[in-house]
């Protein structure tokens, strides 16, 4: 599985220009727009699907109103949301950094995990990596998918799946 995550730049024809580009090379495309109001999330999408992406690629952060409105993939949850995923129609997936939080997310019925940050990264310069003895623990911890998140790049992308992730999840890798 690999997901690309917005940068948090906003949802503008640039980026919905990258986004339409890069999605054959991932399974689906995280709107990840925290600074934007729900308003401007829902117009984003609107223009992402007249752009011609296919909602069951993309996956909205936290926007659970959004994914039904436009049938997309799935929603995105922070570590600290509480969410009964099994009553939505579609993915589930949630953010987590321990394995306290991996196994909640298990009890709360998510599909899968982003498990983070794995490596350094630039979007988080403040929180130490976790490194890989930490996401293979994860990964044999819980039953769910993991995806490894923070400082994946082309060159350990092998060694995150070698660990037990199931695919990973970036946000330079395809946005600058």
């Amino acid at each position: 599985m690999i997901h690309a995550i917005t940068s948090g730049k906003g949802l503008t024809a640039q980026v919905i220009t990258q986004i339409k580009a890069i999605t054959p090379a991932v399974d689906a495309i995280v709107i990840r727009e925290k600074q934007l109001t729900f308003a401007e999330i829902d117009n984003g999408i609107a223009a992402l699907l007249q752009a011609g992406v296919n909602a069951k690629q993309l996956i909205v952060h936290t926007h659970i109103e959004l994914a039904y409105k436009y049938g997309l993939l799935g929603c995105h949850f922070a570590a600290n949301q509480t969410i009964n995923a099994p009553q939505y129609p579609f993915l589930c997936g949630q953010s987590a950094h321990t394995k306290e939080e991996a196994h909640q997310s298990v009890a709360m019925g998510m599909d899968y995990i982003y498990f983070s940050p794995v490596f350094q990264t630039t979007c988080k310069l403040d929180v130490p990596a976790k490194g890989l003895q930490a996401l293979a623990d994860i990964c044999q911890a819980i039953e769910i998918p993991v995806l490894a998140l923070g400082g994946v790049t082309h060159s350990n992308i092998q060694k995150v799946l070698q660990a037990g992730a199931q695919g990973y999840a970036a946000i330079s890798m395809f946005f600058d």
